[in-house]
């Protein structure tokens, strides 16, 4: 989703000069503007709210979000990052271990690794493990491993993996062991999200024997049930071509191509910009440049530390424009995170508007009988 540049009202710019920036705070609010009502109105905010994926895999997505108020597209980025739930080793139980990484380390390894199970088919981690772990809360893997010599080893080879059967172990070697219901996921069975993920190396003599429960949990409780590896956003870049003129009226100095002098001058104008956002063309004899794709801009600034440019171009960024790059760690395919994400803050705000009517009617409920409760003061004679 592009945009022109003239169609952005400047009051939702954030303007960038070579030393500073301004209008980073929000004037979209009663009693800034006399004469015009900017309360809060949801018929306007459905009209102007608009979610645009630009491209998606199963492991990255990018889209924009527009017509919300940073604190809404922040709450999103953290909610994808410590809320979403997900399924990790919790509880490692090793019954032989002679590789040379230590139990608490393996340990550690195996729950980091990321498991393709569908949180959504399970239910939340038990509080208690021991008494109340089921096959609709627990996941269990198996880690059954050895290694041994090669019979058929050509002498004088020195690869680890053609002298033994078993010298890496990778996540391919977890056995999903299924527990009672959890038969209808052998079509689709929970594994390691990658298999190649190196867990140990092991030379003869030495194996790993252990059992692994996955459980349900969000990332707020460990790093390692966050769904996402990144997730991140940046407002969307403006770039307004101003033509000479009048430098304190820059509404009639707007263009959406402007003439440069020669091709060398369209070009050094070109590469003060990332690759893709500027493009020169020929009309009549004469050198245009024009913006062409601002959303590739990082807005280095770099444009205005250049003296033949001066004045000719306004930076600035949409502040209610969003660009979010998520990187999923394989639980959910990347483009079913917004909308999770959006379900948890729903959720949110159903459980806040529950507490404040609960809240609410305590206050009245006391209040009522307040009014008819007799004091109980100690009357003085």
């Amino acid at each position: 989703m592009n945009y022109r540049t003239g169609d952005i009202d400047s009051r939702r710019l954030v303007n960038l000069y070579k030393e500073h920036i301004s209008d980073v705070s929000s004037t979209n609010y009663p009693g800034v503007y006399p004469g015009q009502n900017y309360e809060w109105d949801l018929d306007d905010f459905k009209n102007n709210l608009k979610v645009d994926f630009q491209y998606a895999t199963n492991e990255h997505v990018e889209f924009d979000l527009v017509g919300v108020d940073a604190s809404i597209a922040n709450a999103l980025r953290r909610i994808l990052i410590a809320e979403v739930p997900t399924m990790a080793i919790e509880r490692v139980y090793i019954y032989n271990n002679t590789s040379v990484i230590q139990d608490e380390v393996l340990s550690h390894r195996l729950g980091l690794v990321p498991l393709y199970i569908d949180p959504r088919l399970m239910e939340d981690a038990p509080a208690d493990y021991q008494t109340q772990s089921t096959d609709r809360n627990t996941v269990v893997f198996s880690l059954n491993i050895a290694c041994s010599e090669r019979e058929d080893a050509a002498p004088g080879e020195t690869d680890p993996e053609k002298l033994y059967h078993n010298s890496n172990v990778y996540a391919s070697d977890l056995e999903w062991v299924p527990q009672g219901e959890q038969v209808k996921l052998k079509e689709d069975p929970p594994r390691a999200v990658n298999p190649k993920i190196l867990l140990a190396k092991l030379r003869p003599g030495q194996e790993i024997a252990m059992e692994m429960h996955a459980v349900k949990s969000i990332g707020r409780d460990h790093t390692k049930f966050s769904p996402v590896a990144t997730a991140t956003y940046r407002l969307m870049p403006h770039i307004q071509l101003l033509k000479p003129g009048d430098r304190y009226d820059e509404s009639k100095r707007r263009v959406e191509k402007l003439e440069m002098a020669n091709m060398e001058q369209a070009e050094r104008f070109r590469d003060a910009f990332q690759e893709g956002v500027i493009e020169i063309k020929k009309e009549r004899g004469k050198v245009f440049v024009r913006v062409r794709s601002p959303r590739r801009d990082n807005v280095t600034r770099r444009i205005l530390e250049l003296p033949e440019f001066d004045n000719m171009v306004r930076l600035g960024r949409v502040r209610d424009w969003f660009i979010y790059s998520v990187e999923s760690t394989g639980q959910y395919p990347a483009v079913d995170l917004f909308h999770v994400s959006t379900n948890v803050l729903r959720q949110k705000v159903r459980n806040l508007k529950a507490e404040a009517e609960r809240l609410q009617r305590e206050w009245e409920g006391t209040r009522d009988r307040a009014s008819v409760e007799p004091d109980n003061d100690i009357e003085m004679s």
